[in-house]
């Protein structure tokens, strides 16, 4: 099928997989369709009324963490998604290894259509008891993925505070509650996501803050397992042992160079670079994670997280990564 009207973006077989996703159909009349993107055909039914009112619009009570663990019932596979702990990637994965229908539309907005449609890719896609089930089910391989709370956080600030600060507001949604308390107290009256904050003060209003309240890209990892025992827990540094597991366990090869690694951290030294403005520090990265992260900030980051690093040590005493 070709639309001769459709942006090169948005093909007629990716429409039609979009509808049967979102309303469990096709369209009435593709030749009558046109999107200048992907994210404009996502959007146009997500919003619908046909949508909204559709079973598919409808996710069980189940509240965070549970509501976003990643299950794929068949394959006996439970993983718990942690905000920027290689997150996209394993995703990404667990559809795959899931093998949906409408993986091809999935893949390409992983987050905000698990989140946001009824897939069967989370738990919050099942009625409660089925997700308690999978819970408790003794042959689910149940894993996670740790990482250095301080390089977690160094990471989650170059990305969304610098990187990507006045993109959208899907990036605002999460940097907004922290920039506005920061700048208003330093007296702006109107927060200005362009000017940003420095990556002192995102940890000053980091360790002042209760954990629970935190955003979850920044919210201890400890707290994302839950109640639960988790026997398959990898750090940072062995993302590739944690897919060469998953493909032994499914038979389905995955590709582990998609690993989605930002780079933070990894560059030229600058000291003073913790006290910069994310307009300075856009003539200035990369910068080497030690620019950021001094004696004094990683002490207090190790003293705040201290139950994640236990964690870590616990999983692979040699490495904090």
């Amino acid at each position: 099928m070709t639309n001769p009207s459709q942006s090169p973006a948005v093909s007629d077989d990716m429409i039609v997989d979009a509808y049967r996703m979102f309303l469990g159909r096709t369209p009435a009349d593709i030749s009558k369709l046109h999107f200048d993107s992907f994210d404009a055909l996502i959007s146009n039914l997500y919003h619908s009324p046909e949508f909204r009112a559709s079973p598919r619009a409808r996710k069980n009570a189940l509240t965070w963490p549970e509501a976003q663990y990643f299950v794929a019932p068949a394959q006996k596979v439970i993983y718990c998604p942690i905000g920027k702990n290689a997150c996209s990637f394993f995703k990404q994965a667990m559809v795959k290894l899931g093998g949906h229908p409408h993986s091809a539309t999935i893949l390409r907005s992983v987050h905000m259509l698990t989140d946001h449609v009824k897939t069967g890719m989370q738990l919050s896609d099942y009625a409660p008891d089925d997700a308690e089930s999978f819970m408790a089910d003794p042959e689910m391989f149940r894993f996670a993925i740790l990482r250095d709370p301080a390089r977690r956080l160094l990471s989650a600030y170059i990305e969304k505070f610098v990187n990507t600060r006045t993109e959208n507001t899907n990036v605002t949604h999460h940097t907004g509650p922290v920039v506005r308390a920061v700048q208003t107290a330093e007296g702006l009256e109107t927060p200005d996501f362009a000017r940003g904050i420095s990556f002192q003060a995102f940890v000053d209003h980091i360790t002042a803050m209760p954990a629970e309240q935190l955003d979850p890209h920044w919210r201890p990892q400890h707290l994302y397992l839950g109640a639960y025992e988790w026997p398959n827990l990898y750090t940072f540094d062995s993302l590739p042992r944690a897919v060469a597991d998953l493909e032994a366990r499914t038979g389905i090869t995955l590709d582990a160079t998609a690993v989605n690694r930002t780079g933070s951290g990894a560059g030229t030294p600058h000291q003073g670079a913790q006290d910069l403005l994310p307009p300075e520090l856009d003539r200035l990265l990369p910068l080497s994670e030690a620019s950021f992260l001094t004696p004094e900030i990683r002490e207090r980051l190790t003293a705040y997280y201290a139950t994640d690093y236990e964690l870590i040590h616990s999983v692979n005493p040699r490495t904090a990564s």
